[in-house]
């Protein structure tokens, strides 16, 4: 019977092995990008991403900002307008009302729109401020940090829970909150973004929900879910 220092030391060291794996197969792809945004507008970018394809989140993004130029602009605006500008981004309703809370809070907290403090904070403290806004989870702020100030986290969303659940790094009927703290634990700072990126391209191009391509995969060998189809 395997212990848990036995366990956490196995996966970690199948947690390196594939994310050399899928840097790999998948660069440049999932390089991060080399262009960031300041931090408000990547929350914005942040918020309009859930549920959704990556294509229609850009698409909803730039649609606002052709819209809203500013911040300002766009937390002045009327809700009904946020909703319109958003829509092919998917749940506008939900979302326009979110970002129109979000960005009032922060006027309310801090007088102003800028966000640009959070990168002198430490990364539990910079979670904190982003969770305590209305509507901002921990992978939500985890992928601002992320993006914005390339902090060493790792974002857990569906394509990195269900990818990490696969290959053994984690326990079935993980949640995302666990996952994320788990998958931190087994990977180094400076390769948690290339593990998430990694994790997501797998998720998105292979190991998809439903019919994952087993024979394509590059870490179907390390894979408890392939291997287990072996046997």
């Amino acid at each position: 019977m395997e212990t848990a220092e036995e366990t956490f030391e196995r996966r970690r060291k199948k947690a390196r092995e594939v994310e050399k794996r899928l840097v790999k197969a998948f660069s440049p792809a999932i390089a991060p990008p080399g262009e960031r945004r300041d931090i408000i507008h990547e929350l914005i970018h942040a918020v309009l991403s859930q549920n959704t394809s990556r294509r229609n989140y850009n698409l909803a993004y730039a649609r606002l900002m052709d819209a809203f130029p500013t911040v300002k602009v766009l937390a002045a605006a009327p809700v009904r307008a946020i909703e319109v500008a958003i829509r092919p981004g998917g749940l506008s309703r939900q979302k326009s009302s979110a970002l129109k809370t979000i960005l009032a809070r922060i006027r309310e907290d801090r007088g102003d729109y800028d966000l640009e403090f959070i990168r002198a904070m430490k990364v539990p403290e910079a979670r904190e401020y982003l969770t305590s806004l209305p509507g901002v989870g921990p992978k939500t702020a985890s992928v601002v940090l992320m993006f914005a100030d390339a902090r060493g986290v790792l974002p857990v969303d569906t394509h990195v829970l269900r990818t990490s659940t696969r290959i053994g790094l984690v326990d079935d009927r993980t949640s995302a909150v666990a996952a994320q703290q788990e998958l931190e634990r087994l990977v180094p700072p400076a390769r948690r973004p290339p593990m998430h990126l990694g994790l997501v391209q797998l998720g998105r191009e292979i190991c998809g929900a439903r019919g994952p391509h087993h024979e394509i995969c590059p870490v179907n060998m390390l894979c408890d879910f392939y291997q287990q189809g072996l046997r």
